[in-house]
């Protein structure tokens, strides 16, 4: 489970769920998720949207219908009759849930060892998802990487 910003980096992660559980269910026993639903997650204050006087807003998480309603948690409507305003906010709703899905695309492209399973053991792979997201959201930093020559008399031979 994770939660990403708009420049495709990892804000948050919840690693460790095993097999085929559904992502609601991930959601609602990961220490994120309980945090979420009790409120009790650190988001920042409302603030207005940039570059307009409107009043502020929250900080929201954005989820598939599965979900549990929570007051930081949108979720799309349900999808039968729908009026023209509810179906666009479904859509728009679905290209920000988008972000999250591009992270993680971004994520398995670089770090290939996610394309298939990982042989190790599961306190392990907790370990490389997480190093990897480390590194990955280090990649995504605006920050160049400095690279100093190396003085000649510290060079190896």
């Amino acid at each position: 489970m994770a939660i990403a910003d708009a420049q495709y980096r990892f804000v948050a992660v919840d690693v460790g769920a095993y097999r085929r559980t559904n992502d609601s269910m991930v959601f609602k026993n990961s220490f994120m998720g309980r945090s979420v639903y009790n409120q009790n997650l650190d988001f920042p204050p409302p603030e207005p949207l940039p570059g307009t006087d409107a009043p502020p807003l929250l900080y929201v998480l954005v989820a598939d219908e599965a979900f549990k309603m929570s007051g930081n948690l949108l979720k799309p409507y349900a999808s039968r009759g729908l009026d023209i305003t509810k179906r666009t906010f479904n859509y728009r709703l679905t290209r920000a849930r988008r972000m999250v899905e591009c992270t993680f695309g971004l994520l398995v492209a670089k770090w290939r060892i996610f394309t298939t399973s990982i042989n190790l053991k599961l306190e392990t792979v907790d370990e490389v998802v997480k190093a990897a997201v480390v590194l990955h959201n280090f990649l995504r930093s605006n920050k160049p990487l400095i690279m100093e020559p190396i003085p000649e008399d510290r060079q190896m031979a």
